[in-house]
């Protein structure tokens, strides 16, 4: 018997694999494999990962399989695809290719997405991350950088995909959230969209401008104070508040919960103005390299804000992915 070469699934788990080896140990093999004859010898059609897991059990010779005679290349692909979908241990890249072979053998994106159960937009976000460079696939196959920014990643040249990722790698973003944002400004940088304007300013418009921060600041410092007021206010027990605001607790609450989303809205904003603001100061380094070998425990959390060297010389919509997620 002998594996698929064209299966989809190219990385195995070696822990998952000994979880179920147990799980053989202790109760047998549940679901048998599916195989398609292959001259003097059988192809795992679907199985893979329970017929690697067999091979961990001492003792253990045979597996229990349904031989399906009549499976062509075309759906002996299909099916393994079927199969591994989804699955937490197949990679996102590895899931990309499959619906791009798919493609390959004549099917179109929404009958894709019909047969896996997915959405349109899914599978060609998926198919987008084909678009990444080389080594910052490798990134995204080892789980090292997630769907979202991944989608974005894969928007840009390869050269600004490089710049994106170095600073991520360092820890240069506080949250998923502000990668992606930056990777966005980015791509915006590139199409020249919603960036500041270049033309020289009068005398006049200069005044009306320092006029306009200046007031724009003091609407922040005001926003601080009230921050603070806020901050004292959580601090009161229900109890209390009850009977502080007593008859008109519904209407304090509806005050603050438009502060709520009006500073939602703001943050919001203001993420993606910071995020246009580095993208224009940066020169693109095509020549920059992607350091993946950090792999300790802190890498697992989200990034500090510790100051690091700049990645690039100083010099001078929003698509929901939340099928994707």
């Amino acid at each position: 018997m002998e594996a698929n070469p064209d299966q989809p699934r190219k990385f195995f788990d070696e822990t998952k694999l000994e979880e179920l080896a147990a799980q053989f140990r202790s109760v047998g093999q549940l679901q048998p494999i599916v195989v398609r004859p292959a001259g003097d010898t059988f192809q795992i059609v679907m199985g893979e990962r329970r017929w690697r897991a067999m091979h961990l059990v001492q003792g253990a010779t045979t597996i229990e399989a349904k031989v399906v005679s009549s499976v062509d290349d075309e759906n002996a692909f299909i099916m393994g695809t079927s199969e591994n979908v989804g699955r937490a241990d197949m990679t996102l890249m590895e899931e990309a290719q499959a619906y791009a072979d798919l493609v390959g053998f004549g099917y179109q994106a929404e009958r894709i997405a019909e047969m896996f159960g997915k959405t349109t937009d899914y599978v060609k976000w998926r198919m987008d991350l084909l678009n990444l460079t080389t080594d910052i696939a490798e990134l995204v196959a080892e789980g090292k950088i997630k769907a979202d920014f991944a989608w974005y990643l894969s928007k840009l040249t390869p050269a600004n995909q490089k710049v994106a990722v170095t600073r991520y790698m360092k820890g240069d973003f506080r949250t998923e959230t502000d990668a992606s944002t930056f990777a966005q400004a980015l791509r915006m940088k590139e199409n020249q969209e919603g960036f500041f304007s270049e033309k020289e300013l009068s005398d006049k418009e200069k005044e009306n401008k320092a006029k306009e921060r200046k007031q724009a600041k003091s609407k922040v410092d005001q926003v601080e104070r009230a921050g603070t007021l806020l901050e004292e206010l959580a601090k009161l027990t229900p109890t209390e508040l009850a009977e502080l605001f007593e008859g008109e607790v519904g209407k304090q609450l509806d005050t603050v919960e438009r502060v709520r989303k009006a500073s939602a809205e703001a943050v919001k904003k203001l993420r993606k103005a910071k995020a246009m603001s580095e993208a224009k100061q940066l020169t693109v380094r095509p020549e920059l390299e992607v350091e993946p070998e950090a792999e300790d425990a802190e890498a697992e959390q989200e990034p500090s804000e510790t100051e690091i060297a700049e990645v690039a010389a100083e010099e001078p919509s929003e698509t929901e992915l939340a099928a994707a997620a």
